[in-house]
């Protein structure tokens, strides 16, 4: 079988190592004004390819941004001005993102471990430090992404087998056959499955649920808030930054980075 390479290791501590169109949407979340500043200033030297999307300073903030800008980065102080990072963290199921802890203190640091952290950092906050860790943080995201495009590359190029899925709403059970699956949309903390048959099927689960759970079925994310089944593509519309047409006529926006890598997927398959 074959293997993967590796992830990248860090060679200069005071720069961002990633492809030009790789672009990094980061959200910062502290109490006050300094530090976020602090950090902004520090990553337009060292972090071109770092998009500071927005900030927040307490929890109720940090959780409406980060839904509504779906960052692949946070990062965020242990001190917030309503409480702590960690609360903020626990208002998501399973994080799709990557936390980086800033803190005063090592006080906190196992629980950052406990979080799924890439790091803990501790004020005052040292440039090679803070860029450190962005550096980890990109080569996982890029590793993680190396693995997805593998995997769809692969789903390409095999029959998937039709199994089925068990799926608990409110008040009902579905059972249905993962091929009549069209998409899944991300609606806050839950999940929107589109049935070939055109029903909708609401699950109090996160999109990252199922994510792995379907991969070899064919189905993949493509943006944080899709993910769509390979078998029912009708075609890829490059324009207007780049959609996925179903079979029923659905558009499903295809985030930037993937866009090239699903044009060289088609373009590999005879």
């Amino acid at each position: 079988m074959e293997t993967l390479a590796a992830i990248p290791s860090v060679e200069n501590k005071n720069r961002i190592f990633v492809e030009n169109n790789f672009m990094i949407k980061v959200v910062i979340i502290a109490e006050g004004s300094q530090m976020p500043e602090t950090i902004a200033g520090m990553m337009d030297t060292c972090c071109p390819n770092m998009s500071l999307v927005a900030r927040g300073d307490g929890i109720k903030t940090g959780v409406g941004i980060v839904n509504e800008y779906e960052p692949d980065l946070v990062l965020i102080d242990t001190k917030l001005s309503d409480g702590s990072g960690f609360e903020l963290i626990r208002h998501f199921d399973k994080p799709d993102f990557k936390i980086i802890f800033i803190s005063s203190s090592l006080d906190y640091a196992i629980t950052a471990i406990k979080f799924n952290a890439v790091d803990y950092i501790l004020k005052p906050i040292d440039e090679g430090e803070l860029t450190l860790a962005i550096n980890k943080a990109v080569d996982m995201i890029r590793f993680e992404e190396n693995l997805q495009q593998k995997a769809m590359g692969e789903s390409l190029r095999e029959l998937i087998n039709s199994q089925r899925l068990v799926l608990k709403t409110s008040d009902q059970v579905h059972v249905v056959n993962i091929e009549d699956i069209m998409r899944i949309e991300a609606d806050s903390n839950y999940s929107n499955f589109h049935m070939q048959d055109g029903r909708k099927i609401l699950v109090s689960k996160a999109l990252k649920e199922y994510e792995e759970q379907l991969l070899e079925h064919g189905f993949h994310r493509i943006h944080k808030s899709h993910i769509f089944n390979i078998n029912k593509i009708s075609h890829l519309d490059k324009a207007d930054g780049g959609f996925v047409v179903m079979t029923d006529g659905a558009r499903i926006p295809v985030a930037s980075r993937k866009k090239d890598m699903l044009l060289e997927l088609f373009e590999e398959i005879e």
